[in-house]
């Protein structure tokens, strides 16, 4: 919670920046645009943000599509720039595809030369009767560079997130396509993910969502549904934006 002595503090830089602006010492415009900059999350190239060491560069991520999708049609060039609205922000090559061949797609990790199985439960189906988008949730039509946010909703509902058009579901996916040792730092100091953009039908109501787990004693990476209402620090609902 933010204590008296740094709302103080803030208070006391913005009053000298007003001081600033109006004895001409520093640029209106130039002020204006840093506050809005701050008033929509976004982070400086650089500062307070360290790009996580399962990520990989645009370079990288066009050779796994690439070899996967040899005859997608690739966004023209490389994103010019990226600057994260968050922390935990980065950026993400996606490439549309079904539930069922983006999880086919998926590689179970490697860990100490010895590589996890993949599971599916069975009632995590690809079908119209029991799987389908959350509300307002598109799904993007071509591939597309997006910032993805892994933590973000951490600890939270998925359900209360339906209703967001940013909530992530198969771009979950693409992550792990792209990032296959994502799932390492699960449990780890980052969350893991629930494909909150999907619903699952469960007993006649569309009450559930796909989400991901990891298995330690078993290396197992697995695709499992849970109730939208439950929520558990250790999961998220990632978030996807255009850039």
């Amino acid at each position: 919670m933010t204590t008296i002595e740094q709302l103080a503090g803030i208070t006391s830089q913005h009053n000298e920046i007003i001081k600033r602006v109006g004895n001409g010492s520093l640029d209106p415009l130039v002020v204006k645009r840093a506050l809005q900059d701050i008033i929509e999350g976004k982070l400086p190239v650089g500062a307070n943000w360290n790009l996580p060491t399962w990520w990989r560069t645009p370079k990288q991520q066009l050779a796994r599509v690439r070899q996967l999708w040899p005859n997608a049609v690739l966004p023209q060039g490389l994103p010019k720039e990226f600057t994260p609205r968050t922390k935990s922000e980065v950026l993400l090559l996606h490439v549309p595809d079904s539930f069922d061949s983006l999880w086919d797609k998926v590689d179970a990790p490697q860990k100490d030369g010895v590589s996890y199985t993949k599971y599916r439960l069975e009632g995590v189906k690809d079908d119209k009767r029991n799987l389908r988008l959350s509300p307002n949730k598109r799904e993007f039509t071509q591939p597309v560079w997006l910032a993805f946010d892994p933590e973000r909703g951490r600890g939270a509902r998925p359900d209360s997130f339906w209703g967001q058009a940013d909530t992530a579901a198969s771009e979950v996916f693409s992550a792990l396509i792209q990032f296959p040792e994502w799932s390492l730092a699960w449990f780890n100091g980052a969350s893991a993910p629930n494909l909150t953009g999907y619903q699952l039908k469960y007993d006649g109501s569309w009450s559930r969502v796909p989400y991901l787990n990891r298995w330690v004693d078993d290396r197992r990476l697995g695709l499992l549904g849970s109730w939208a209402g439950y929520r558990d620090g250790n999961w998220s609902s990632p978030s996807v934006r255009g850039c």
